[in-house]
């Protein structure tokens, strides 16, 4: 999926709001894939410096760049509560979507 589908994507997910500028949607982009590189590489120590995200993750890196955007203002709360809502967030660490990602094996 080519950047400017991903974007669609993301801002679908958030249910087209306004704020979520094309530019905005591509950092939460490049923050989500980050995070799926981790995790596919975490048995390596580190990312190789050519590593792209698997087609397969697509739409998982746009799920979470989408999460990422609604919980911006908010990072790291577990909970919050604000006039007559309240929230709770049942991972801040997106351990439920990046469960998806298996991880790349290293042979000794």
């Amino acid at each position: 999926m080519d950047i400017g589908t991903k974007i669609v994507y993301m801002q679908t997910l958030c249910g087209n709001d306004p704020e979520a500028t094309d530019e905005l949607c591509e950092v939460y982009l490049s923050d989500a894939e980050a995070a799926i590189l981790r995790r596919l590489y975490r048995v390596y120590g580190n990312v190789p410096g050519t590593a792209t995200v698997p087609a397969i993750y697509d739409a998982l890196e746009c799920k979470l760049a989408a999460r990422y955007f609604m919980r911006r203002g908010g990072e790291g709360e577990i909970s919050h509560a604000e006039n007559g809502v309240s929230r709770i967030y049942g991972s801040v660490n997106d351990e439920d979507l990046l469960m998806e990602v298996m991880p790349y094996a290293r042979m000794y």
